[in-house]
Formats: C-alpha cells, structure tokens, sequence
C-alpha cells in the first residue's frame, strides 16, 4: 500500500507563490472569471440568501468584487468580514455598497466598521486560501482566523482558488474546518465525496 505524501503547511505557502509568479495577470484575470461563472451556477450559491464573502486582495485570492456586486444587486444579503486581532475574531460587515470599505493598513480591503460575529443566518460561507488539498483542508497565511470562525457554523463552506493552488495532499491538524468544495477555473470539487464533478458548460 502506498503512503500518502503530506506537504508541510509551511512548503505549501512557498509552492503556491511560486505557481502563481509563473502566471501572466492577464492569465489570472481570465481563471478568476471562469471560477465566478462555476460559483454562480452552484445550487449552494443560487439559492443563498445570507452571503458570507471575503474581498480578494491579497496576494494569490481570487478577485470577488463583480460577485460581490452580483449578490448586492439580485436583492440577497452579503456579509463581509473584518478582523478583530485583538480577539482573534472575524465581524461581519453587511455590505451596502463600496464606499464603506477601505485599503487598511496591511494593504487589503475590509469594511470601516463591522458589528459582532453573527453566523446564524448565513446560509453560504465563500472564502479564501493561499492553497487547499483535496480533501477540503485550506491554507492560509498561518493565523488560523478562519479555522476558529467556520467551526462555529454548519452551513456549506466553499474556497475559491486556482487549480495551481489545489494539491493532493496537505499536512493538516484537528484544529482546521475542512471546506465542502473547492471551486476552481477547470473544475468543482466536492471534498466529502471522492467524486470531482466538471461541469461540462464551461471549457477548461
């Protein structure tokens, strides 16, 4: 029987900046609009109406601002986060409209004021990942913020990520939240079953 080889967390951050440096933006553009167009297609995200969705702007996120745009304007909710690190914690931020986000001072977006962590009503978490395996556990850039905010929450949770960032297998502890499907340019990965669903309306 052969042994499954786990890439350490730490070599997987370092892989997946150096696949993404081998890309034109012009490519990236073109992988970011494919994955929006599988994700509006899900059932998960149609028939959403309580939307949790990060805002692409660190290195290696998918872009989401036109499907942030696209739930603001179908009349559903979409929610934003914002970190606390003095907590630890995520708060959420009800988007209505861009005005009331801002370039912090690590260079991402996030909104100017966020109320306490409410995860009740949310019927979709889409998030994001510096790399994810497989199997659904996600990489991010090492503070676990996302980890300690979907453990609390049973609703479907998918990442958004390019198929350079998907490997097969990723070292993994008790404490990371497995995601439920990885949504990438090529293909829809539902990490609870061994089947890989390609869609067959879209090209790879």
């Amino acid at each position: 029987m052969k042994l499954k080889t786990l890439i350490p967390k730490s070599e997987v951050r370092k892989l997946a900046v150096k696949r993404r440096a081998e890309f034109r933006e012009e490519d990236i553009r073109l992988k970011a609009k494919r994955i929006e167009e599988r994700i509006l297609g899900m059932d998960e995200f149609r028939y959403a109406k309580n939307i949790f969705c990060y805002i692409g702007s660190r290195p290696g996120e998918v872009e989401t601002r036109k499907l942030i745009d696209i739930i603001d304007s179908s009349g559903r909710s979409v929610f934003i986060p914002k970190l606390n690190k003095r907590s630890g914690n995520f708060h959420r931020f009800h988007f209505m409209g861009w005005d009331e986000i801002i370039t912090n001072t690590e260079g991402w977006k996030e909104p100017k004021l966020a109320m306490e962590e409410e995860l009740t009503d949310i019927d979709l978490f889409i998030i994001p990942a510096l790399a994810v395996s497989l199997s659904g556990h996600r990489v991010g850039y090492g503070g676990g913020y996302y980890d300690k905010l979907l453990k609390q929450t049973f609703a479907p949770k998918v990442v958004l990520a390019y198929e350079f960032q998907v490997f097969s297998y990723i070292e993994s502890s008790s404490r990371d939240i497995k995601v439920d499907k990885i949504v990438t340019e090529r293909r829809i990965i539902n990490t609870r079953e061994t089947e890989v669903f390609q869609p067959e309306n879209l090209n790879p």
